[in-house]
């Protein structure tokens, strides 16, 4: 029987629901449904009802083209509330004689690298083992059924603002949708995007998106840090829309159709004419003027993005360089500016030819969409329609999601 599965990616620009069918493995995309965003800002829930508005009418254009009802989801989660700090967990391997490792003393040491009270406020959302060791072993994958007295793991754990998380899944729970898990928009991306190879050797997903651009860094094929920062594809609208003095509606239009973000390769006699304020309702705009505006801007993300990546002291481990997702990055030039200003290999995310999912939607644009179906094929039994979701406020809360992220790293079959 087939399986099917369903996720939100709530943005800043626009809200996503996608609904995939699975068979043999093997990811078809049946339903597709957008709308531009209301109520969120720079990645966070400014106004719960048009939030819960807008998500419930991308669902509904979803369900008529899957002829299929979303029950539950897996959610896209970004912003600047996001922080993750790496964490160890010591516990000594269960049992009397010669000791296996097991599932459980896995989760007994992901549950000690988190022991500790977060800051008021902050909850975790996900934990991600990224190294184990086993006694004097180091640097192992996958612990299970090895020989030890001690385990230990190295740890990445991501948290977020409470008020942040709770309303978000407000918004979701209002449409009478239960969430599966909440993803960070960033790693979920880096899923739909990076190759296997990538991933094991050391790359940097950079999600430019409409309010936040996130970044995740992948090595040894998982994800090693995370951050965000509050610059992105909005932000070039506004600059365009106070720079040049028009609507925001028109400055989107301008950047889209016209924009560059490398002034030398924009001619400085070359002119558009598009719509401005009051009686000025046509005006004649200079393409470079405004790919010195664009420009100014899209070098802000790439320094704020770089900072962070800097700061976690793996940029140095990056050879795969940087790969690029989110709206922004089909930009002309951006790809270009990037490889340029970061000094390392940098090229756009494109996504997989997926059954369903036409040249449109293939774009950089839809990768955290597509990359939260590509989470939730590696959970043991899929998410969306076959069971209720666990919620929130039961069912083990964070724990209960840490030991699906677990199950999802082990090989198939592993107990």
């Amino acid at each position: 029987m087939d399986d099917i599965i369903a996720a939100l990616d709530v943005g800043t620009t626009k809200i996503v629901a996608i609904i995939g069918e699975i068979d043999d493995e093997q990811l078809s995309i049946i339903g597709l449904g957008e709308v531009p965003a209301r109520g969120v800002r720079r990645g966070a829930v400014v106004n719960v009802h048009d939030v819960t508005e807008a998500i419930g009418e991308a669902v509904r254009i979803a369900e008529r083209a899957a002829n299929a009802r979303i029950e539950s989801a897996l959610v896209s989660l970004s912003g600047a509330s996001i922080e993750a700090f790496p964490s160890r967990g010591l516990v000594t391997i269960a049992g009397r004689g010669v000791r296996s490792v097991t599932l459980g003393d896995i989760q007994r040491a992901l549950e000690n690298a988190v022991v500790g009270s977060l800051p008021p406020g902050r909850e975790v959302v996900l934990t991600i083992p990224r190294t184990y060791k086993v006694d004097d072993q180091e640097d192992i994958r996958d612990p299970i059924g090895m020989e030890g007295f001690r385990l230990e793991v190295d740890a990445l754990v991501i948290t977020a603002s409470s008020v942040a998380v709770q309303n978000l899944v407000k918004c979701v729970r209002g449409n009478q949708i239960e969430v599966d898990d909440l993803i960070l928009q960033s790693i979920a991306s880096g899923l739909a995007v990076l190759s296997e190879e990538e991933r094991e050797l050391g790359v940097a997903v950079m999600d430019v998106g409409g309010g936040t651009t996130d970044v995740a860094i992948f090595l040894e094929g998982t994800p090693w840090h995370v951050h965000a920062v509050q610059v992105a594809g909005y932000h070039l609208t506004q600059d365009v829309a106070i720079g040049l003095r028009m609507p925001m509606s028109a400055a989107e239009e301008l950047k889209l159709h016209y924009g560059h973000v490398q002034t030398r390769w924009v001619s400085e006699d070359e002119t558009v004419t598009i719509g401005g304020f009051g009686d000025d309702s046509r005006r004649v705009i200079s393409r470079h003027l405004l790919a010195e505006i664009l420009e100014a801007r899209a070098e802000e993300i790439l320094d704020l993005a770089w900072k962070g990546v800097k700061a976690s002291g793996y940029d140095g481990l990056l050879p795969a360089g940087v790969v690029l997702a989110g709206g922004t990055a089909q930009l002309p030039g951006f790809r270009d500016l990037a490889r340029e200003y970061l000094d390392v290999p940098v090229r756009v995310g494109t996504l997989p030819p997926f059954k369903g999912l036409d040249e449109e939607h293939r774009s950089p644009a839809y990768a955290t969409a597509v990359g939260l179906l590509l989470y939730g094929m590696r959970q043991p039994i899929h998410l969306g329609y076959q069971r209720a979701s666990a919620s929130r406020e039961s069912g083990g809360g964070w724990w209960h999601r840490m030991g699906d992220w677990l199950r999802r790293l082990l090989p198939a079959g592993t107990e």
